[in-house]
């Protein structure tokens, strides 16, 4: 009868204790950024969601019907193996994260092809495309193939990172579920490669845009890997590194898209993907 009774009491526990533990995850996964401004229905069209199980909330962008684009580190999990691609889901279409709008259109994940070069520790090649489970509706007044650069871009020139998230770094910070976009200026990469700021670690193949100095009002922070950097409405990075919450000497990172076109497109035809718990060769 004791014994009865203590597995009914457990019983009950177990779904508040799991319950607490949930909501205690998502506190933590909540994507966040500094400033921005509310953007409005269609202007990144490309712009989708990325959420995992064991990961923080990540962005991405459309770069074929059935295909996105984002970045390597985020189909990770902490012991560094490759996450089954069944745990990731991607919202494209809504500007909104919740309520669930009659726009959105959620796909879940069937591959995930890594750059073979992506370097785990350094993050460089930090690329990973996602195949969905089937195409997204086009054409679509808020859904769009993301339109991929193939040029330099130019020192100074006025971009745009479009990501969701709560306005101040603090974990318990309300979180804004709207898209926001932060205007970003690109910056030499000579600059911040400088030893009080990132010391070498930006290649060619990386993009150095934002705040240098101390910012409230314009800094992606944690969960929005992964998400683009728009010049002209045009795809031209996915942020990487130096994810700044606004703190001076670590300007954001961006894989330059531009690199990697020619590897991106190649896997829109590739036919099997990585398997769950594969390892990247650390260069």
């Amino acid at each position: 009868m004791q014994w009865t009774i203590f597995l009914v009491c457990l019983a009950i526990a177990i779904p508040h204790i799991r319950a607490d533990s949930a909501q205690s995850e998502v506190v933590d996964r909540a994507p966040r950024l500094l400033g921005g401004t509310n953007a409005p229905w269609g202007q990144f069209p490309s712009a989708v969601s990325i959420n995992t199980t064991f990961n923080l909330h990540c962005g991405g962008a459309v770069v074929d019907r059935q295909h996105v684009l984002t970045a390597a580190q985020c189909v990770f999990n902490a012991n560094q193996r490759l996450i089954d691609p069944y745990w990731i889901t991607v919202r494209a279409g809504d500007i909104a994260l919740a309520p669930v709008g009659a726009r959105r259109q959620t796909r879940k994940v069937t591959q995930i092809f890594v750059h073979p070069q992506f370097n785990i520790r350094t993050l460089e090649n930090d690329v990973a495309v996602l195949r969905l489970d089937r195409p997204y509706e086009l054409p679509s007044n808020t859904i769009n193939v993301a339109n991929r650069t193939r040029r330099i871009v130019p020192n100074g020139a006025n971009c745009q990172f479009a990501g969701w998230g709560a306005s101040a770094a603090a974990v318990n910070a309300p979180v804004n579920v709207l898209q926001r976009f932060l205007p970003m200026t690109v910056n030499d990469r000579d600059t911040c490669n400088q030893a009080t700021m990132h010391a070498g670690r930006v290649q060619e193949s990386q993009l150095c845009a934002g705040n240098t100095g101390a910012s409230n009002n314009a800094a992606p922070c944690n969960g929005n890997a992964g998400t683009g950097l728009y010049c002209e409405r045009v795809l031209v990075g996915t942020l990487s590194f130096g994810i700044n919450c606004g703190i001076a000497n670590n300007p954001p990172i961006f894989t330059q898209v531009r690199f990697y076109n020619d590897w991106i497109d190649r896997q829109f035809n590739q036919t099997v993907g990585l398997p769950a718990g594969w390892t990247p060769a650390v260069l």
